[in-house]
């Protein structure tokens, strides 16, 4: 029924034509006087009982008869779609498009496929969309009038094949920037770093962190990550999740795949550091993990605070965990970062556009 591009813009092709005979309006208690019986009892059990979903439509778009499969299919009694416009089994966001193509169809009506080799859906009485291939087969009635014969099989093979691509194309993408990832931290380390030694394992850390994050998109099928479920990711490994020493807190948000990547790599630094030098070295020690969205600046803020640890103070040599968190990843997410050591204890913060969280199609 509705498409992604114009019906009729493709070459037709000829379908063996339907036996001109007219097909009763059953099972509603409206019967069209216009339409008679069908010529034969075969000619109605051949509709009434094919597999493929068929509807006969008049030619002012108007459904008169409904077999079996189409009930099946679209969830409707036949009673509901009777003396109902086609357009009820179109995608609301091109009703008007689908009948002014209908009415130019109607105009120069012949048996053809619908838009062969295109996307069309149709929708279902709970509002979900189904792919359908669609074929078009005019009936000349005993009153002279034209009606059209619409055969629908749905077609779960392309459904599954576009699933197929779009993550196959995802997993590219995906790959491609774990790459970029990793030259960049791998260059990054290798600035900060004295020995081969110290190389090696600083990046086998860096790829703990990477391969851990992964294991949440891989849970959301490779889409967008709950921050939540990365933060929890992401301190699993230093410390346990549910010590009364960390409070996490903020809305069920998601993040896109690459801001989160880089925001995973941020969160195991300071985790890391919470845990050799910061408030996760002593019991009394806090760490305070808050997020938020300030719907009206569209801003995404995050927060890392800690509290009641030893004196922290700056250090003065730069390591790359400091890269990350004042340059890499804000850079990363589109916005800026602070990262600061008072008495009270360290903490971090990130202000990015709203628009790299992900939201609900």
């Amino acid at each position: 029924m509705g498409e992604k591009d114009t019906l009729g813009a493709t070459e037709p092709q000829a379908n063996p034509d339907v036996t001109e005979s007219s097909l009763a309006t059953t099972g509603s208690g409206r019967e069209a006087a216009q339409y008679s019986e069908p010529t034969t009892l075969v000619a109605r059990a051949i509709f009434e009982h094919a597999p493929a979903a068929m509807l006969m439509v008049d030619q002012a778009g108007k459904i008169r008869h409904v077999n079996s499969a189409a009930e099946q299919l679209f969830g409707y009694t036949k009673e509901t779609l009777v003396d109902e416009p086609i357009e009820i089994l179109v995608p609301r966001d091109i009703r008007q498009r689908h009948e002014r193509l209908r009415m130019d169809f109607m105009s120069h009506a012949r048996s053809r496929p619908m838009a062969e080799g295109r996307r069309l859906t149709a929708r279902k009485r709970d509002g979900t969309d189904v792919l359908v291939d669609i074929a078009l087969s005019p009936i000349s009635l005993e009153t002279s009038e034209t009606a059209v014969l619409v055969s629908i099989l749905e077609n779960p093979a392309r459904e599954r094949a576009e699933v197929a691509e779009l993550f196959v194309n995802e997993l590219t993408h995906r790959a491609r920037n774990m790459f970029a990832i990793i030259g960049a931290i791998s260059r990054q380390i290798a600035k900060n770093t004295a020995s081969v030694a110290d190389f090696q394992a600083s990046l086998e850390q860096r790829l703990r962190c990477l391969s851990i994050s992964y294991q949440v998109f891989e849970k959301e099928k490779w889409k967008a990550a709950l921050i939540n479920d990365l933060v929890r990711s992401q301190i699993s490994f230093v410390v346990r999740q549910d010590t009364p020493q960390i409070e996490i807190a903020g809305p069920d948000v998601r993040l896109q795949p690459a801001p989160a990547e880089y925001l995973a790599l941020a969160i195991h630094e300071l985790a890391t550091n919470a845990v050799k030098h910061g408030a996760l070295t002593v019991p009394t020690g806090k760490v305070y993990i808050h997020w938020s969205v300030d719907e009206a600046a569209k801003l995404f803020q995050f927060h890392w605070a800690e509290r009641n640890g030893p004196p922290v103070a700056p250090s003065e040599r730069q390591g790359f965990g400091s890269v990350i968190l004042k340059s890499i990843v804000p850079a990363a997410c589109g916005g800026t970062a602070d990262l600061a050591f008072t008495p009270i204890g360290m903490s971090w913060n990130l202000n990015a556009p709203s628009s790299i969280l992900s939201h609900p199609e």
